[in-house]
């Protein structure tokens, strides 16, 4: 610093007690401080940055500050810039100096750094495109090689492990609850239905398209959940897609959850089978494996434009996109699970209530097909960054209902049964 300034009278004497603002060397911090003398600004200075026996300065032109009396001469607010002994400071004036002289750098250089930028930016271009592992090694770091040889296959197991985890989810709520564990025609029905979730999700190897940007079909551009939200379980089958589903020959992790005979069966069924649940099958990102936050629960999008990630194109944003979540808009403890569990109640009661909405008749069954798209399709799911997962209630109930013998989607549940148990035969 410079221009060391201190006035010729000493005076120890303490002035009023004024508002300062006190900066470290870098501007990297900055505090407002009450002070009545310079030696209370140095402590509290001292205190706020960690520093011993700082010196001061005038932030504007760089005045090292030494005694009392020149103090007390300076204005409410001004800037100081406190640092240790030895401490090299620029000023303001200097700042203000490098800022033009590097406005002035790249002024003069437009060419070169757009090249160099261009140059880097395809770099990182080269490094998302690669796949496998021989070809981006670092990207796969801490994943066995038992995981996967290429992103793809990473990232479908990702999805996989998100959706399988709500399976467990809702397995161990519904088979803890007190008419699961005191009621034999509630158990009957609550099994049934994780029965008929598990063969689903089987067959739609657990969703493992929403993270793979290999996948052929995605959401349609400027489409929301919203969109795909199917209102109740006959609408659904009503809706059925006729295009078969690109089955793949090995689900990950398949042994593991049933023989293969049974999941050939089920996957057999559903490819002969125009279903309710195939248009939920579609990535959420791009070709470049590029995802954008969908918004809190009850927008339509997101406010941020700055809420997108590509987990292909480093180990770092993979590890990021750990911290996005799939947020249900019909919420699965307070809404979904509820609501199977009274439905269920209702059945076995036989209460009044107890009739299928859209014929007047007595229940028998619930509406598999609408829990099944509200607790792990797209047709109630968001993938959304940390900041748009709003925890607090969601004011959006389940759809899920009683249905009868006349409703479509309690034929098309029998019809799926029946095919599962002949295909299963028929490949024995």
């Amino acid at each position: 610093m410079f221009n060391i300034r201190s006035s010729p009278k000493k005076s120890s004497g303490a002035g009023p007690l004024q508002g300062y603002k006190i900066t470290n060397e870098l501007r990297s911090k900055k505090y407002g401080v009450a002070a009545n003398s310079l030696r209370m600004l140095r402590t509290k200075a001292e205190e706020k940055f960690k520093l011993e026996n700082c010196r001061v300065y005038l932030a504007q032109d760089g005045v090292e500050v030494l005694d009392e009396d020149y103090f007390r001469t300076l204005p409410a607010q001004v800037l100081f810039v406190v640092a240790e002994r030895d401490t090299i400071v620029k000023t303001g004036n200097e700042l203000i100096e490098a800022g033009s002289l590097a406005k002035q750098f790249v002024s003069n250089n437009q060419t070169q750094i757009a090249r160099m930028l261009e140059e880097a930016q395809r770099a990182q271009d080269e490094r998302t495109a690669k796949s496998r592992r021989s070809e981006h090694a670092e990207w796969f770091e801490g994943f066995d090689s038992r995981a996967g040889q290429t992103k793809e296959e990473i990232m479908q197991r990702r999805g996989q492990d998100r959706i399988r985890g709500y399976f467990y989810k809702t397995k161990d709520e519904l088979t803890k609850c007190a008419i699961y564990r005191g009621n034999v025609m509630a158990k009957e029905l609550i099994d049934e239905m994780l029965e008929l979730f598990r063969h689903l999700l089987i067959g739609f190897d657990y969703f493992s398209a929403i993270f793979d940007r290999s996948h052929s079909a995605r959401l349609p551009d400027n489409a929301e959940v919203s969109d795909l939200v199917v209102g109740s379980g006959e609408r659904a089958v009503a809706a059925a897609a006729a295009a078969s589903p690109e089955g793949q020959e090995d689900e990950v992790d398949a042994q593991r959850i049933v023989p293969k005979r049974m999941k050939l069966a089920i996957k057999e069924t559903l490819e002969k089978d125009g279903n309710a649940i195939e248009r939920y099958r579609v990535a959420l990102c791009n070709s470049r494996g590029e995802f954008r936050c969908m918004g809190l629960w009850n927008e339509r999008k997101c406010k941020y434009g700055a809420h997108v990630i590509n987990p292909y194109a480093s180990r770092e944003n993979m590890i990021l996109f750990q911290v996005w979540n799939l947020d249900h808009q019909v919420e699965i403890s307070r809404s979904v699970l509820p609501s199977i569990v009274q439905n269920v109640a209702r059945v076995v009661a036989k209460e009044a209530d107890a009739v299928c909405r859209v014929h007047n008749r007595r229940g028998k069954k619930l509406s598999v097909i609408t829990y099944f798209i509200e607790l792990f399709t797209l047709g109630n799911l968001k993938l959304v960054h940390i900041v748009c997962h709003d925890k607090s209630i969601h004011d959006m109930i389940s759809r899920g209902a009683i249905i009868c013998e006349k409703c479509a989607e309690y034929k098309y549940i029998k019809e799926f049964q029946s095919k599962i148990r002949f295909n299963k035969n028929a490949l024995m």
